[in-house]
């Protein structure tokens, strides 16, 4: 059910909206070393890597993979997350912005 949820693009408009202003070269630096990466500030402490080894990177690839306009890998890494059981909940900005609202505005007037 979660990859159906993100298959809605109003999710991944809110999100990105609410994660980084739209931002795809958006980094958060975190007091413990880590970084949030990208459009969907996608976290260092799991999914991709930077300079800080043994890490899982459970998307295998960089984090500077994630600040690429073209959001082919960004997608790809967010579609793994949203696998996982946490979902779209592993985001903050999911739980407190988007989860539970109706967010069909976020798309009105675009042609899918």
């Amino acid at each position: 059910m979660v990859s159906a949820l993100w298959g809605a693009p109003w999710i991944r408009v809110c999100l990105a909206y609410f994660a980084s202003g739209f931002n795809t070269a958006a980094v958060d630096h975190e007091a413990d070393g880590s970084t949030n990466n990208g459009i969907f500030q996608i976290s260092s402490r799991r999914w991709c890597r930077n300079l800080t080894p043994h890490v899982p990177n459970m998307c295998q690839m960089y984090c500077s993979d994630l600040l690429n306009p073209n959001l082919k890998d960004t997608v790809i890494c967010a579609m793994k997350i949203t696998q996982e059981p946490q979902g779209l909940g592993y985001w903050e900005a999911w739980r407190h912005h988007c989860q539970g609202k109706d967010l069909t505005d976020w798309v009105d007037g675009c042609d899918f």
